[in-house]
């Protein structure tokens, strides 16, 4: 049987089961031959690392996670002017949680002032990117070829749409929905449908508020909430979203995307939800 390269033995006893299938009751982690999973890396249990991804630098993963193949977690945030390439990170520390699938391709930086965070059961497609001191909330989906700037904040439950751009800084508020080939320049609020280049906000994520248990009375306060941008939803269910939108948004100081005139999104002839 092939040796496995001494790198890929992190938190894993040398006699270990090399079974490659789904994860099963023991606790040992399925790391491919070829995988590169450094010394500094802290990883738990059950996890599955495909062929040929690359590990590094200071970086804490939790149980039951699926790394796909060509996946890279852990080199420098990237900076034109500082070049922490050769220069190396004045701050470094990547955290992802636990049950998240993260597919070929995809990219993980380090920080360069706080931490690169992925929270648990997020699901990401391929080629997604996932800059420096960027935050994702726990149950996100990136669909392939998202492309996220460094410090932005994604809240959970949302999803973003095939091919779309997120402006570094930005603010995306939770359970949102971005339409594929999105480019997102401003806060996107919380429960907000938006779509296009750039990006404008032409509802609430009705169909995503549903499925997740959210009654016709908490559409309507965010209905309200996104047409008149002053108004903070007094529902409890819905405050702790819009106060940490709010939040993050004194600190960042980036522009609101606001509900778009009902003429333009006539012109943008949004096909009908069903």
């Amino acid at each position: 049987m092939r040796r496995a390269h001494p790198l890929t033995l992190v938190g894993v006893p040398r006699k270990r089961t090399e079974r490659r299938g789904a994860m099963g009751s023991d606790t040992h982690n399925h790391i491919h031959p070829t995988a590169l999973v450094a010394p500094t890396v802290r990883i738990g249990k059950r996890n599955v690392v495909g062929a040929f991804t690359t590990i590094e630098g200071d970086v804490v993963i939790g149980d039951d996670n699926w790394i796909g193949p060509h996946v890279t977690i852990g080199t420098p945030a990237q900076y034109t002017t500082a070049k922490y390439e050769f220069s190396g990170q004045p701050v470094t520390g990547i955290r992802i949680g636990s049950r998240c699938v993260l597919r070929e391709y995809t990219t993980v930086h380090q920080p360069s002032k706080f931490e690169t965070v992925i929270e648990d059961d997020c699901y990401f497609m391929a080629y997604c990117h996932v800059s420096h001191d960027t935050r994702i909330r726990h149950h996100v989906a990136l669909a392939n070829n998202t492309q996220i700037g460094g410090f932005t904040d994604v809240g959970e439950y949302s999803t973003v749409g095939l091919s779309s751009m997120i402006h570094q800084y930005s603010t995306i508020g939770a359970y949102a929905m971005i339409g594929m080939g999105s480019v997102i320049s401003k806060d996107v609020p919380p429960f907000a449908k938006v779509l296009g280049s750039p990006a404008q906000l032409i509802g609430v994520n009705a169909v995503g508020m549903e499925r997740n248990g959210f009654d016709r009375a908490c559409v309507a306060e965010v209905e309200r909430a996104l047409s008149e941008p002053e108004y903070m939803p007094s529902l409890e269910r819905l405050r702790p979203f819009f106060d940490r939108f709010a939040q993050r948004r004194q600190q960042t100081h980036r522009p609101l995307l606001v509900r778009t005139p009902t003429e333009l999104q006539e012109l943008l002839e949004i096909t009908p939800e069903t």
